[in-house]
């Protein structure tokens, strides 16, 4: 009786030295985010670069962390581990006629769509993401972007957002997390938009 006393207090203390830890990468990477979105801001592209390769694999680490002391928790509660969300929109463009419509390809969002990770720390969920481009592109956009998507999409830019994802998915730009639904740069969409940003 007496040792499950004791496993129960260190159960407590470990999860008190885990939330304790947590707090403090999350407010180191916190400020590190903050000091990216001011390097951007400031036009320099490459020192907020230099920060989100710090940012990164510090990132990575919080998150397996995150992991374990969610499964933790589940093991001391009895339960189950969280289920994993998937965020696979099958696009139906084909429903539009494109062809008179006056209209930005998806393509040309790819550079925004990286733009904003920086901006954003490296990653970042769809909705601030949007926002991002919306503010970055409100003189840029045509007549058509506006027009009403496919699959519940309002605006036919938003989901020429979400084709380019896909892409940038497939060609290793960047990754998506499905247990946090956000999108997150990798090193060749660092190196991408180093080479392509204007």
């Amino acid at each position: 009786m007496e040792n499950k006393k004791k496993g129960e207090l260190n159960g407590k203390e470990l999860e008190s030295l885990i939330l304790s830890i947590n707090s403090k990468i999350k407010d180191y990477l916190q400020q590190l985010k903050q000091k990216s979105s001011e390097e951007i801001l400031n036009g320099s592209i490459t020192e907020a670069q230099k920060i989100i390769n710090r940012i990164l694999p510090i990132e990575k680490g919080y998150e397996k962390l995150d992991e374990c002391h969610r499964s933790f928790l589940s093991l001391l509660e009895g339960g189950k581990t969280s289920v994993e969300f998937s965020d696979k929109t099958e696009n139906d463009l084909t429903q539009l006629d494109l062809s008179d419509m006056d209209f930005t390809p998806n393509e040309q969002y790819r550079v925004p769509i990286l733009k904003a990770l920086i901006y954003l720390g490296g990653t970042a969920k769809p909705v601030d993401i949007v926002g991002f481009i919306e503010k970055e592109m409100a003189k840029k956009f045509k007549a058509g972007d506006h027009e009403k998507g496919t699959n519940g999409f309002e605006k036919l830019w938003i989901e020429m957002i979400n084709v380019e994802k896909d892409n940038m998915i497939n060609e290793g730009l960047i990754s998506y997390d499905n247990k946090e639904e956000q999108w997150e740069i990798v090193q060749n969409g660092i190196d991408y938009l180093a080479q392509h940003a204007g």
